[in-house]
């Protein structure tokens, strides 16, 4: 009995172990061994089939499988860009160490196609990206072989605009990019470098649209669109050895900014070109506003009917899409605000012609019941004073010098109260003259500057008293003060830039960062000279130029339907071709820079 008993227990410690030796072995076939090095290496390519290249491919129920040497997943079925596109995009599904690829539409006789999987396929176990991988194959006995390429910028920040697709179309039309599916397309990498292979020699109209829904279509206002302003045909023939067309990992600089393109194509946010109004309303009491379809709009009068012309303000937008206006009167204000305007309004043939309309702003009814409540009455009694921001930075307070900003207008200023002092360096206090002017484009924005230069290790202290300004609704300001000096120079940097080729055109130079996102100082240059860039730290910057052709001191997009580009921007390239700079301590810095080279 004993010995059964031993005979049993042995035979269930053998069969426990078989039972998990064996579902230790059939857990995961594809996982990795635990405790190995990580895999870092993408997947390789080892067939396709049919090959690249292949013609007479069939226009329905043709496949194409490539092969990988490991487990591959399609991780964004987005990325794969069929080119010319169809409305129904290309199945790749995965069947073993394959990715097949299936048409849902009947192809095109007689055509060149290309796949492009850009970084749409990993491995499946790290998710290690494959190379960029382009599959051409035709439905007709030849193979379209030329090819294109370039970069998609931002036109606001002349940075890399990636995933941007690039359209190509054979006959132009205003509104192809809205109607039609492209004759040809690309999408452009992390660097916007993009090419667009294996096409026919003859004139394209070329564009790059945002696609921000992947819909190969340009929706207007929001997504942005870029154009070539002539058609362009193609020059350059596709071969394996040419550089541009090969595979690249985004994360090697070198390699991706080495590659040069043919093309620039520079996209915009595009501005409404339908003038109307959009919008009125009252924002409060003494407060309206009316926004319009279009920017740069035309006013010719604007009336308030029981007001007289005198008593209303006005501030448009920087756009001048729109404007604010204030009632400076002294007795309260209708619940209700009967408007005449007059101005540039776009009639049925498209032209602008002068139209005069009559609007009503009344103040909505939670604003008249707050007002009459006790909670409203407190409100407004808290409610003296007014805002004030007082803006300066030590860097750069020489040439903006002071900037005092109000939400709303100042009907009232006691310039005489204001006491800017100055300390020099034996700490001897005496008071210093100053300028107080308005912008030019904002009524509530002041700049205030001292008449004599700021000196290095001197001290200054600005003192505007309470009650200086008193705005539309009677508030006062608080008693404000600063204090500021310039910065040592003894760890700083400066940079004189020598400007010419202006030829009587206006241009706005800004020194920025490498990723030309934060301006650090700016000049509105409108004739040749050398212009002062001091106090910079140590760092990477840019110089972004750009062309303000309307004078206004703002960068302007372009419209599409009316083929206007935006204002041109560029960024200042040094010989080897690079716009980004490195700046070290205590380096002094000279640049010649010819506008004549850049904006040709």
């Amino acid at each position: 009995m004993m010995n059964r008993n031993r005979l049993i227990a042995a035979l269930l410690i053998i069969t426990t172990t078989i039972c998990c030796v064996v579902s230790h072995s059939c857990a995961n076939t594809k996982a990795s061994p635990m405790g190995g090095p990580k895999d870092t290496l993408p997947p390789v390519i080892l067939a396709v089939t049919p090959p690249s290249g292949d013609t007479a491919f069939p226009l329905t129920g043709g496949t194409i499988k490539v092969r990988f040497d490991e487990y591959t997943v399609v991780k964004d079925a987005a990325q794969i860009l069929l080119s010319p596109p169809h409305k129904k995009k290309p199945k790749a599904k995965v069947k073993g160490k394959d990715i097949v690829v299936t048409f849902q539409d009947t192809l095109r006789p007689n055509t060149t196609y290309t796949i492009d999987f850009g970084n749409g396929l990993a491995d499946n176990n790290e998710g290690n990206i494959a190379p960029r991988f382009v599959y051409s194959f035709s439905t007709g006995d030849t193979l379209d072989s030329m090819y294109i390429s370039g970069m998609v910028l931002d036109a606001e920040t002349m940075t890399p605009v990636k995933n941007a697709l690039v359209m190509l179309y054979r006959e132009f039309r205003d509104s192809s990019t809205m109607l039609l599916l492209p004759d040809a397309a690309g999408r452009s990498d992390d660097w916007g470098f993009f090419t667009v292979r294996n096409i026919k020699k003859v004139p394209y109209w070329i564009y790059a649209n945002t696609d921000d829904n992947k819909d190969y279509l340009y929706n207007l206002g929001e997504e942005k669109i870029g154009f070539l302003d002539t058609a362009f045909t193609p020059n350059l023939v596709v071969r394996d050895s040419i550089y541009e067309l090969g595979s690249f990992d985004m994360k090697d600089t070198l390699a991706c900014q080495a590659r040069k393109g043919q093309l620039e194509i520079t996209v915009f946010k595009e501005f409404y070109s339908t003038q109307f109004i959009k919008e009125k309303g009252r924002k409060r009491d003494k407060c309206g506003y009316v926004t319009f379809g279009a920017p740069n709009v035309e006013v010719s009068s604007f009336q308030i009917l029981g007001v007289d012309s005198s008593d209303i303000i006005i501030q448009y937008s920087p756009q001048r899409d729109s404007f604010d206006f204030w009632l400076n009167t002294k007795y309260p204000p209708e619940d209700s605000l009967f408007m005449t305007i007059s101005y540039m309004k776009t009639d049925s043939t498209g032209a602008l012609s002068l139209a005069t309309e009559e609007l009503a702003a009344a103040l909505s009814k939670e604003q008249v019941a707050k007002a009459k409540t006790e909670e409203g009455r407190k409100a407004a009694a808290a409610d003296t004073l007014t805002d004030m921001k007082i803006t300066l930075t030590d860097t750069n307070v020489e040439q903006d010098g002071i900037k005092i900003e109000f939400s709303v207008p100042i009907i009232e200023m006691h310039l005489d109260s204001i006491v800017m002092l100055t300390t020099n360096t034996r700490n001897q206090t005496d008071t210093s003259t100053f300028t107080f002017t308005q912008d030019t484009t904002n009524i509530m924005k002041f700049v205030l500057q001292n008449t004599e230069a700021y000196k290095p290790g001197y001290k200054y202290s600005l003192e505007i008293p309470e009650a200086t300004f008193i705005d539309v609704y009677g508030r006062k300001n608080k008693e404000e003060k600063k204090d500021f000096q310039l910065p040592k120079t003894e760890n700083l940097n400066s940079m004189v830039l020598n400007i010419t080729g202006t030829a009587g055109r206006r241009f706005l130079v800004d020194l920025t960062d490498d990723k030309c996102k934060k301006v650090f100082r700016s000049y509105e240059v409108m004739q040749d000279g050398e212009y002062f860039f001091p106090y910079i730290s140590d760092g990477k910057y840019s110089i972004r130029i750009t062309e303000d052709r309307n004078n206004n001191g703002l960068f302007d997009s372009g419209n599409l339907l009316k083929w206007q580009q935006a204002e041109p921007m560029k960024l200042f390239k040094l010989a080897d071709g690079t716009s980004v700079f490195g700046i070290q301590e205590q380096m002094e810095i000279y640049q010649d820079i010819d506008l004549s080279t850049i904006f040709d």
